[in-house]
């Protein structure tokens, strides 16, 4: 039995069992109802850009009554991509391919936080932080009352981003510095926002361990050269939605200085299926939890009065950590708003309570450092008890509202205005009619959007179009214009969308106001293509994340056969 005790596949397997206790509603025939219904929507644009032959995708073409938006261009990406893998490979239903990517993320950041936590602490204390970490109430709200599929997949990035830093400065090897490579760019493709708010633990951890080591200047190389090739591998997705932001309308439809939480917010024990509102009477909850408050408690509480007896490098440790934690509870309350406005947050975080996230994940970790008290016993037998205690007190929290009996069709009609599961409707959607899209942003060249479906996708006033082949970004067609005319594209023009008539590009007009496009030809028979393609910086940022990830798999090869040295 000790043996076994000793084996990390049992601590893996037993955090995979715990995990049950809280994914096991989602294993319900049907879905559940929460606030983020959309990434249904979201899922099937990726299946549909990917099935359309689109790589990477980037645009959605069924959003606004089908004249399409970049949603990919801008928008995460890693859990589309893991759910249409599902929604194409076995052929099941979207709301079963999006429920899958809901379930695996909370086993597999239990077991991304246990690696993380074993580098510095038990195996048995390991395990404990997990299972804390998976069943703090700000979990549930994700999986069961937002279904912030970011986020959740978020919780899984985190711990994987500090091992592999961790990793590298401990051990300066290929191994390493390809896996802290990877982490980052997991990070930065799976919830943007996520990178953000995180962004100042990797920093804080960063330089905490560069001081702790030994080789500094080396170490400094690796974590830099390291972060930089995370950056190229991902390059396809941040570098295009940093250049081209400029041509989506700003502002987010969430004022984040309505969604401070109160402290009594944050310290009492509240729950409710309802949104974030202004004031103190929210229909969601944001209690940080009360094992992870007795925890910070605890540790607080240690370095006050234990100072002397815990060792130097622990303290630094556990110092960092504690500021760490109040600084981002400062930042949830509303006597932080000036750093709000000063900085960008509000526009890429939206709610001050996302820092939530981050709490989680400190707090958890603080359940190691009992480890360093000065009480043998107390050290091995507390973080199994808090960690039991956190599962009593949480799992009530781990269910939806309510189950819905429904098919992919319920959401489609809500989310589009002529999409089913077989294909295109004959009729429009009324359901959609309602339905405002608000937080896809609009191209700048957009001044309103359109309040029902084209009449056809290519039309002209004076003339005859056929099509020969019709894409959702490949439409070809043949026109017989009596006249000089106009031949009118419906969807949103966008860099990358280029008009061809009889193989020479054409230049597209801008309509007003919707913002769709116009292609110019004289009177005869003509052959027109309007293609939307990668812009001169979506594809160098394709070509740099190609090379990149070529890299990944030539550099082991070189290692071996050209007795290549990592520095």
């Amino acid at each position: 039995m000790k043996t076994l005790f000793k084996k990390d596949t049992f601590w893996l397997l037993l955090v995979i069992v715990v995990s049950v206790i809280s994914i096991y509603p989602l294993f319900h025939k049907g879905f559940y109802s929460f606030h983020d219904e959309a990434h249904i929507a979201n899922l099937y644009e990726m299946t549909r850009g990917i099935s359309m032959g689109e790589i990477p995708p980037r645009w959605s073409p069924d959003f606004s009554y089908n004249f399409g938006l970049p949603f990919f261009n801008f928008y995460y990406l890693f859990p589309f991509y893991l759910g249409a893998f599902f929604y194409l490979i076995f052929k099941i239903s979207l709301f079963w391919s999006l429920k899958l990517v809901f379930l695996l993320s909370v086993p597999f950041s239990g077991m991304a936080f246990y690696f993380l936590m074993k580098k510095y602490f038990s195996k048995i204390t390991a395990f404990s932080g997990a299972v804390i970490y998976m069943f703090t109430p700000y979990r549930a709200v994700d999986l069961y009352v937002r279904g912030a599929v970011g986020e959740l997949w978020g919780f899984v990035a985190m711990p994987l981003v500090l091992l592999g830093y961790v990793n590298l400065i401990e051990k300066r090897n290929l191994k390493n510095f390809l896996l802290c490579s990877i982490a980052l760019a997991f990070l930065i493709i799976t919830h943007n926002l996520t990178l953000v708010i995180f962004s100042p633990i990797i920093f804080a951890a960063g330089c905490f361990l560069l001081i702790s080591s030994q080789k500094k200047l080396s170490s400094l190389v690796s974590v830099f050269l390291a972060t930089l090739f995370g950056l190229l591998i991902s390059a396809y997705y941040w570098l295009p939605a940093m250049m081209e932001k400029k041509y989506m309308q700003p502002g987010t439809p969430f004022n984040p200085f309505d969604h401070f939480p109160f402290i009594k917010q944050l310290l009492f024990p509240s729950w409710g299926y309802g949104v974030s509102t202004w004031g103190p009477y929210d229909g969601m909850s944001f209690q940080i939890g009360i094992v992870n408050l007795l925890l910070i408690i605890l540790v607080s509480i240690s370095l006050l009065f234990f100072w002397e007896k815990i060792l130097s490098v622990n303290k630094k440790m556990m110092i960092t950590f504690v500021l760490l934690f109040f600084s981002y509870l400062f930042l949830m309350n509303i006597r932080s708003s000036f750093i709000w406005k000063i900085l960008p947050l509000g526009e890429y975080l939206q709610f001050p309570w996302r820092a939530l996230t981050v709490t989680t994940f400190l707090s958890s970790f603080f359940v190691g450092f009992i480890e360093c008290f000065p009480f043998k016993k107390l050290s091995k037998t507390l973080p199994v008890l808090l960690a039991v205690l956190s599962v009593i007190l949480t799992f009530q929290y781990f269910k939806p509202q309510k189950y819905l009996e429904v098919t992919d069709n319920y959401y489609l009609k809500r989310f589009f205005a002529d999409r089913v599961s077989s294909g295109k409707s004959e009729k429009e959607s009324l359901e959609y009619a309602n339905w405002t899209e608000s937080y896809i942003p609009l191209t700048i060249w957009t001044e309103k959007r359109p309040e029902s479906l084209p009449g056809k996708k290519i039309e002209m006033e004076d003339g005859i179009i056929s099509y020969k082949e019709v894409s959702p970004i490949n439409l070809e067609v043949e026109i017989q214009a009596k006249k000089e005319s106009e031949v009118i594209v419906n969807n949103y023009y966008f860099p990358g969308w280029k008009a061809f008539v009889d193989g020479k590009e054409t230049e597209i007009k801008i309509l007003e106001p919707l913002g769709n496009m116009s292609v110019p030809v004289v009177a005869g028979e003509h052959k027109m293509s309007v293609n939307f393609s990668e812009t001169f910086i979506r594809s160098l940022a394709d070509k740099i994340s190609l090379f990149s990830i070529m890299i990944i798999f030539l550099l082991p090869f070189l290692q071996k056969f050209k007795k290549l040295k990592f520095p």
